[in-house]
């Protein structure tokens, strides 16, 4: 078929749509359509067998009166003959040879009839088969388009889901170091005012007197004197008389 009965096709099939889209792009449609054109023909070929099949039987019908009528007047050639009547038995030898001469071109085309009819029934027990495996290959054809759409949409979904998760992970991990600065912040801040708190006790503490747990030069010397007295062993000789 050539472009140009593909896109008359196409545009039976879809007269309101822009004349401007491609064939390539509307494939399915005119697949759809020659098979309904196809259905059509075969419809028509039915019809044409069947009055086929119909001249045929007339015509059998036919070749079987003209044969009764040949016999009939053979009988009756034969009394003629019977009788000495030469002049009639030649009359109606005169009229059966057209009438078997009727009978051998109608014999003729009643077999052509026959072998047409043979032919158009192959053709058509053919077709028919033909445009059920088309049925079937269109199935085919709108199943694959429908998941070659799916997949469309599924990898377009895929990839914007993708830039979803990635701009999420990049949100979170701003807020996750925003939270890890201000808690650094605050720990600083907690840890400045305890010092802060602390040197004004000691501060008070050294002001009132009280001793505040530092340590100086004279306790540490205090506490090794200390412990040296401990560690010193005890004297338990006795004088002797």
């Amino acid at each position: 078929m050539s472009i140009w009965r593909k896109m008359n096709t196409l545009f039976r099939a879809s007269a309101h749509e822009p004349v401007a889209r491609l064939v390539d792009a509307n494939d399915i449609r005119i697949f759809e359509q020659e098979l309904r054109d196809a259905e059509q023909a075969i419809a028509r070929s039915k019809r044409e067998l069947a009055h086929l099949m119909a001249e045929k039987t007339r015509l059998d019908r036919d070749n079987t009166g003209l044969q009764a009528a040949i016999s009939k007047r053979e009988q009756q050639a034969s009394q003629a003959l019977e009788q000495n009547e030469e002049t009639l038995a030649l009359e109606l030898a005169n009229l059966i040879a057209e009438d078997e001469s009727l009978l051998q071109r109608q014999r003729q085309q009643y077999a052509k009839l026959r072998q047409q009819e043979s032919q158009l029934r192959r053709q058509l027990r053919d077709s028919g088969r033909a445009l059920k495996h088309f049925y079937s290959e269109m199935r085919l054809a709108k199943a694959n388009r429908h998941a070659e759409q799916v997949t469309r949409q599924l990898r377009g979904h895929a990839t914007g889901l993708h830039s979803y998760m990635e701009d999420l992970n990049v949100s979170a991990d701003r807020i996750r170091a925003r939270q890890t600065e201000a808690e650094d912040v605050e720990a600083a801040l907690t840890e400045l005012d305890e010092e802060q708190q602390n040197g004004d006790l000691d501060a008070r503490l050294k002001a009132a007197g009280i001793d505040n747990g530092e340590s100086d030069g004279a306790k540490v010397l205090a506490r090794i004197k200390a412990a040296q007295t401990q560690s010193e062993p005890a004297d338990n000789s006795q004088p002797q008389p």
